[in-house]
């Protein structure tokens, strides 16, 4: 859906007058849209304290609900060699401070101390490390010499007698985890023979909270990854025996005859409102046209939706940046802001915050496009950046 927007200079200055929809005969799509207030990917983090050197990784992506390995080493810091018999306290929180994952048993026998865990929801979420070394009294009992913490020069807790003792006392480590709002693909097998299509489910919500509307956005596209068009989709959303909503019957194995969502360009949305907290089972049901650009016949997917209680706050919402304007949607208000002021030579950033492609073009409502500039098709959760020093 094309977005018009006009701007006038007065003392220095651009104002965005008003925004409008006009329309276009261009294909109106569903995408997914990150959310834009917590960086999209994770750096691997290393930390010293004191000769003693903690390295922390995760995948650069992390999605919420997803089992994601975490990779924790302790070495000498001096030396580079890892520690051998180091405990472990670990804490995993999520944005709220809820404990999600915790444990204080753990233990490295070599220096490695590598877990898996769900982070339940989208956002900044932390996870703290507490490692103490084993010294020769623990709990009033003697500790073996082989038992002890070393700095394994040798290479190995075998050959303990080589190495030097490290009784280092205890260390405490934080890391942030980045994690994105909840996103599944599964590969379906095609009704026509030797064909497959890749189904995605993903949502922009951090928290997809009970008695508040969430999107969902279906995303099909073909073994090279390429879009698939034209499919047609049958879905229904249930928890245990009850049914929150369902596509109408098919009525034809071939083509859904009673309705259907259907993306023209791959992509398809669905919203709803979860009555209560818990897993939600999405079935979906899909169907390639004689249109569509991959002829697949017919496929299915599952995927499971984990909805949080409410936590009695605000609504979440997307917060704009300086100098950033909000494409929100088909309904009004269209923009966030829906007026700026700004300095001549001023670079606005229009960030698509809504499950459609949009296009931001200059002009005024009257007489249309200008020519000035235009985006083109902009995906959700795509960008698009004008310098306004031109009047």
């Amino acid at each position: 859906m094309k977005k018009l927007f006009s701007a006038t200079i007065a003392m220095s200055t651009i104002a965005l007058i008003a925004f409008v929809v006009i329309s276009e005969n261009v294909y109106e799509s569903n995408a997914y849209a990150a959310s834009t207030n917590i960086p999209q990917e994770n750096q691997q983090g290393q930390t010293t304290s004191d000769g003693i050197k903690v390295e922390f990784g995760v995948p650069s992506k992390v999605y919420a609900t997803e089992l994601t390995p975490v990779k924790i080493k302790v070495t000498d810091a001096n030396s580079g060699a890892n520690l051998s018999h180091v405990d472990w306290a670990i804490v995993v929180k999520d944005p709220h401070g809820n404990v999600v994952y915790k444990t204080t048993t753990g233990h490295s026998h070599v220096g490695i101390m590598d877990f898996n865990v769900a982070f339940p929801i989208g956002g900044e979420n932390t996870v703290s490390l507490t490692s103490s070394s084993i010294g020769s009294k623990m709990m009033g009992m003697d500790v073996p010499l082989m038992a002890r913490t070393h700095t394994m020069t040798s290479g190995s807790p075998m050959t303990f007698e080589k190495d030097s003792e490290n009784n280092f006392g205890s260390r405490t480590f934080e890391y942030p985890v980045y994690v994105l709002p909840q996103k599944q693909t599964r590969v379906s097998d095609g009704s026509e023979k030797g064909t497959s299509v890749n189904v995605e489910l993903a949502t922009s919500s951090n928290e997809i909270i009970a008695g508040q509307p969430t999107t969902l956005l279906l995303t099909v596209t073909q073994p090279n990854g390429e879009m698939l068009t034209h499919p047609d989709a049958l879905i229904s959303v249930r928890k245990g025996s009850y049914k929150v909503s369902s596509s109408a019957e098919a009525g034809d194995p071939m083509m859904p005859m009673n309705g259907a969502y259907h993306g023209h360009v791959g992509q398809m949305s669905y919203t709803a409102t979860f009555p209560s907290a818990g897993n939600y089972v999405v079935n979906v049901d899909l169907n390639s046209l004689p249109v569509s650009n991959y002829q697949f016949g017919h496929t299915f997917a599952r995927f499971n939706v984990l909805v949080s209680d409410s936590t009695g706050g605000e609504t979440t919402t997307v917060k704009t940046v300086a100098n950033h304007i909000n494409i929100l949607g088909l309904e009004s208000p269209f923009y966030s802001p829906n007026g700026i002021n700004v300095k001549t030579g001023t670079t606005l950033t229009f960030d698509n915050t809504d499950g459609n492609f949009h296009t931001v073009t200059s002009g005024i409502p009257e007489s249309g496009p200008d020519g000035k500039f235009d985006s083109s098709l902009l995906a959700s959760g795509k960008s698009f950046d004008v310098k306004l020093d031109k009047p």
